[in-house]
Parts: C-alpha cells; sequence; structure tokens
C-alpha cells in the first residue's frame, strides 16, 4: 500500500519538475537574447545582459512577495541608464561599464532605503498618466538608438543627447554610411518573425531573429560580406568585484539613481499587483523592494546594469503555467549555461538581429490607444500624457519625467482649488 501511494506522488513530482524546467527553458529563449539587446541599449557590451540574468531573477524572487514575478533588464530602465551616463563617458568605454555597476549598486542601495523605511508610498509620487506618456516616449526613443545597427552603419563616436533631434541627425548620417545587404536582411528577419508570430504564437519573436541571423550569417558568409557581428563573448560564470565607489560621490549619479530606482519600482509594483489579481499571489511594496534592492545591489558586483521587474518576461512565465519560483530558478540555472559555454557562438551573430530584437520588443510598448483612452478621460491627465511625451522626445528622458511629474502636480493643485471654491 505504501508503495502503491508513493508511486503517482514520485510521478507527479516528475511531472511538476519536467513542466517547470519547460518554463524555465521558455523564459531563457525569449528573455536571454532581449538581455542581449537591451545590454546594447544601455551601452555596455552583451554579456552584460546575460550577466543581470544571471543574478537578478532567482535573488528578486527569492526575497520578493509575488512567487511569479520575472525581474531583469527592461527597456525603459536601459534608456534611463544612458541617458545618465552618457554625459560622463563614451558607451561601452571601461570607464562607462563601470559607471553603470556604480549606478546600479545605488539603484540597488536607494531601493533597500525603500524598503528598510518602508516607503513604498512614494511608487505613487509617479502618476499614471506621467508613466504612459514616459513608456510611449521612451520607446520610439529606443528605436531611434538602434537605426545604425538596422542600417548595418558604425555606432557614432559619441552621442549629442539622448532625444528625438540627436536620433535625427543620427538616422542621417547612417543612412549616408549604410550597408547595402544590412537593411534588406534586418527587414526581412522583422517580417519574417511577424509571420511566425501569427502562424506559430509559442515561438518567441526573439528566438526566431536570432535564428534566422545564425542561419543567414552561416549561408551567406556574412561576416566575410563586412557585415559587423556582436562578436563572441568572454567564457565562465560572470566576474565578481566590487563597483568602484568614487562616483558615489556625484551629486548628479544620485539624482539619476533616484529616478531610476522610482520607476523600477513603480514598474515592479505595477506588475506584482496585476499579477496577484490575476493568480491570487501576494503583492507587498516593502516586500518586493527588498527583492529588487538585493537583486541590484547583486548585478552591480558582476558588472551589470539596474534592472526592475519585467512585464514580457512575467507574461511569459504565467503564459508558460508557472505556478512557483522553479520556473526562474530553472532559467538562472540556463543563463548560467550559456555564460559558460556559449560565448564564442555570438561571433557569427549580426548586430542588427539584436537591433531587431529590441525594435520588436519595444514596439509592444506604443500602445495608442491606451495613450487615446487616457487623453479623452480627463483633459488634465491629457495635459500631463501630453507634457511627459513631448519632453521626453525633445529634451531626454530625465527631465521628461520630471517634466511630467511637475504638470501632475500642478494639475492636481488646480482641481483641489476648483474643488475648494465649488464648496
Amino acid at each position: 500500500m505504501r508503495r502503491d501511494t508513493q508511486v503517482p506522488n514520485g510521478r507527479a513530482m516528475l511531472g511538476g519538475l519536467a513542466h517547470d524546467a519547460a518554463a524555465g527553458a521558455n523564459l531563457a529563449l525569449t528573455m536571454l537574447p532581449k538581455a542581449m539587446a537591451y545590454a546594447v541599449v544601455a551601452g555596455v557590451p552583451p554579456v552584460y545582459g546575460l550577466y543581470a540574468s544571471c543574478a537578478a531573477p532567482a535573488l528578486a524572487i527569492a526575497f520578493g512577495s509575488n512567487r511569479l514575478l520575472f525581474t531583469g533588464p527592461v527597456g525603459v530602465m536601459t534608456l534611463l541608464v544612458l541617458g545618465s551616463l552618457h554625459h560622463f563617458a563614451q558607451a561601452f568605454s571601461p570607464g562607462y561599464i563601470e559607471l553603470a555597476a556604480s549606478l546600479t549598486l545605488m539603484v540597488g542601495v536607494l531601493t533597500l532605503l525603500f524598503a528598510a523605511g518602508r516607503l513604498g508610498f512614494l511608487v505613487r509620487a509617479i502618476p499614471t498618466p506621467v508613466t504612459e506618456g514616459f513608456i510611449a516616449a521612451a520607446a520610439l526613443l529606443i528605436i531611434g538608438t538602434q537605426v545604425g545597427p538596422a542600417l548595418g552603419a558604425p555606432p557614432p563616436s559619441a552621442r549629442s543627447g539622448i532625444h528625438l533631434p540627436a536620433f535625427l541627425a543620427e538616422a542621417a548620417e547612417a543612412w549616408s554610411r549604410r550597408d547595402v545587404l544590412v537593411p534588406g536582411l534586418f527587414a526581412a528577419c522583422i517580417i519574417i518573425a511577424l509571420l511566425a508570430r501569427r502562424l506559430f504564437p509559442r515561438i518567441p519573436d526573439a528566438l526566431v531573429v536570432v535564428a534566422l541571423a545564425f542561419a543567414t550569417t552561416f549561408a551567406w558568409n556574412l561576416s566575410d560580406r563586412g557585415v559587423e557581428m556582436v562578436g563572441a563573448l568572454p567564457t565562465g560564470l560572470p566576474p565578481v568585484s566590487a563597483p568602484s565607489l568614487t562616483p558615489l560621490l556625484s551629486g548628479q549619479l544620485w539624482a539619476s539613481a533616484a529616478v531610476l530606482a522610482l520607476v523600477g519600482m513603480t514598474e515592479t509594483s505595477s506588475i506584482s499587483r496585476f499579477v496577484a489579481r490575476r493568480t491570487g499571489q501576494r503583492s507587498d511594496p516593502g516586500r518586493e523592494a527588498l527583492g529588487q534592492g538585493l537583486a541590484n545591489v547583486a548585478v552591480a558586483f558582476v558588472g551589470g546594469y539596474p534592472v526592475c521587474g519585467s512585464l514580457s518576461g512575467t507574461s511569459v512565465n504565467l503564459a508558460g503555467g508557472a505556478r512557483g519560483p522553479r520556473p526562474i530558478y530553472f532559467f538562472t540555472v540556463l543563463a548560467l549555461l550559456v555564460v559558460s559555454f556559449l560565448g564564442p557562438l555570438f561571433a557569427y551573430l549580426p548586430r542588427f538581429a539584436l537591433a531587431a530584437v529590441v525594435i520588436m520588443a519595444v514596439a509592444s510598448l506604443l500602445d495608442l490607444r491606451r495613450l487615446l483612452g487616457l487623453c479623452r478621460a480627463d483633459r488634465l491627465d491629457a495635459l500631463v500624457v501630453l507634457t511627459t511625451f513631448a519632453m521626453t522626445l525633445l529634451v531626454g528622458p530625465e527631465r521628461g519625467i520630471l517634466a511630467g511629474v511637475a504638470a501632475a502636480w500642478l494639475c492636481y493643485l488646480w482641481r483641489t482649488r476648483r474643488a475648494r471654491a465649488g464648496r
């Protein structure tokens, strides 16, 4: 009798492990190419996106409240990193990479202070109209960073700013220096991935793009034709080293870190609440701040860049049928395996493939229907949305957020004054 009751339990346990391993593999196929692509947007080598994926998701879920929340590199955060650091050093330079690690440590420390001081209410400091306007503008700016790789042009030697006028100038220069072959291959990858999304919705877009790019490289010898490749990545476990403490003396960097921490916690909390409503999971802002803070501190020690809760990663986790944290632990193991053994393979991955991954990932952030719905519902909210959107595009991400928050507070004061006058 005892043996009969144990066999089904053992089979159920093995079946559960196999299910979670498959869900973790699906996460890895979807999110690891995005992590590499987002690292390039942030201005650090692609391998640092993999390092962040090794460190952040497991720590965040182990110490956070929501057991299904995926944490990792996110498009909006990567743009803020680029906007914060391009004044200090050239992207991809050793000094820039060092600054990115220090900024990540600052974000982690501030987020832990949120948790220790029970300051979860600060998440509401960035109202919904501000976040919606900022996310839509940030998506356009992120796409602007990828015009050069999509055209096969070399990266700019330096950026004059992270805003639309600078990106239009870069696009004009990239068009004049474009490669003949790359734009066609880039467009083909996008079109085939969109067709695959409709015909085979369970296959990740990023996997389709990367597989096509690898196949094209081997079939047409793209590296011999002068198409720029990502390049072989270092192999082995992520190197652990303390980030430089010198940048911690910069008040400007602390201000940038505060904006990043607030945006990261706002996005994480909103995703956590969404998952809690859908699945019955807990959503405790204090616990989420603890998990996110520890995740960012850990990423700082492997040389990464700031991370937060990822809507796309969490959606993939839910779609894979996750019922607990094990798929994310399996994902972490797979990320470590990729970092340890598959680095040389990326010598055959064209740069335009990562550009295609980024553009397909952030295109979903341009939810015009949602923006129009917010604008139609309330005129003052429409003013806040349009102010944030326009300022982010024309001036830059950090100033765009600050302008949006200022507009939101002015609108709040106007509402309060009218309510008092109507009594």
